[in-house]
């Protein structure tokens, strides 16, 4: 009987939901590579994401997925094929069915794409869901096929945009940049308004511990970085309210095409959707003061979803066991 997978393959972070067990993995999409990023894979995930900013000359940190897309097919398939050997209890895996989550309007050729990296992976049965339709389902949205619902997924590398229901996405969009562009965004920001250099990590850290759409927000933190103008190392305190500005920019403009998205649907479409709110979920959907900033954007009801990061891989989980329910949703390769 072969075990059944359901996997977040991000730019940002792979989720894997293995059924009878849960959740099982959750690490950067991130592998450390030899010979500048051509050699062999040396480390993975956490191990590698460890080294970002810190290697050689010899050695590079390479992101296979990149907005959403498998840019690196040979080094994707070593990166899962490690995580799927993480979350194999004998270290050995021969049959294995799994879930893809895939960008909302995936065409055909990165739809192939992440077949190969499955197949390559040890994936015997594969099948390939859009993401907003398995965020509904790890958020426990009571989808049918006659009620749907508006969902905004925030993943690392794309934003997957979408009124859905139980018949599949009614209208959306995936938009090639997700939370990433935050931290780029911070460290620009931080160069210019501070002259501090810094890097992913550190902007990563500003993000995580005092990102706010809050701009009143009095929160702060100590980073270390590089003086511009010295070249010699420097620490700063920043507040977030001083990051109101890199920090709404993704946020706003979300919105801005989320609103878009929203002018398009059918009259009835849009008179369920105004009632029931909307449904977010994704890395950056725990960012402090999203809900009241999108109430008054929207003028509805934001429903911020408990596990966020998790709800793509938790839907996939759902498809799991319910083979009838996988069967309506997968997309199938043209």
């Amino acid at each position: 009987m072969a075990d059944k997978f359901a996997i977040d393959f991000d730019s940002s972070f792979t989720n894997i939901y293995k059924l009878g067990s849960g959740l099982v993995l959750s690490e950067p999409t991130v592998a450390a590579v030899d010979d500048g990023g051509k050699g062999s894979v040396k480390a993975i995930g956490l191990e590698a994401n460890k080294l970002i900013g810190k290697t050689t000359k010899n050695t590079k940190t390479v992101f296979p997925v990149f907005e959403g897309e498998i840019v690196n097919e040979r080094i994707a398939t070593e990166l899962l094929s490690g995580f799927m050997k993480k979350v194999s209890c004998s270290g050995k895996f021969f049959s294995m069915e799994g879930v893809f989550s895939v960008p909302c309007g995936i065409d055909s050729v990165m739809l192939e794409k992440y077949r190969k990296v499955a197949k390559n992976c040890g994936f015997t049965k594969v099948s390939f869901i859009e993401a907003p339709l398995l965020s509904a389902l790890g958020q426990r949205i009571p989808l049918s096929d006659s009620k749907p619902f508006f969902v905004i997924d925030m993943a690392g590398g794309t934003t997957n945009i979408a009124a859905v229901s139980l018949d599949g996405v009614i209208a959306g969009v995936s938009v090639n940049f997700g939370s990433n562009v935050i931290c780029a965004d911070i460290i620009d920001f931080v160069a210019e308004k501070f002259g501090l250099q810094i890097g992913l990590l550190t902007a990563e850290k500003l993000k995580n511990e005092i990102g706010s759409l809050d701009i009143c927000d009095g929160l702060s933190t100590i980073i270390n970085g590089r003086n511009i103008k010295t070249g010699t190392p420097m620490a700063l305190t920043v507040k977030a309210m001083e990051l109101f500005e890199p920090v709404s920019k993704y946020f706003d403009k979300i919105a801005e095409i989320s609103l878009s998205v929203l002018k398009k649907l059918p009259p009835e479409v849009s008179a369920e959707i105004r009632h029931s709110g909307i449904y977010i979920s994704g890395i950056s959907s725990t960012i402090y003061g999203l809900a009241s900033y999108y109430k008054e954007k929207f003028d509805m009801e934001i429903n911020l979803a408990d596990n966020g990061l998790m709800c793509v891989a938790l839907g996939g989980g759902a498809v799991l066991a319910n083979p009838a329910l996988k069967k309506k949703l997968a997309l199938t390769l043209k």
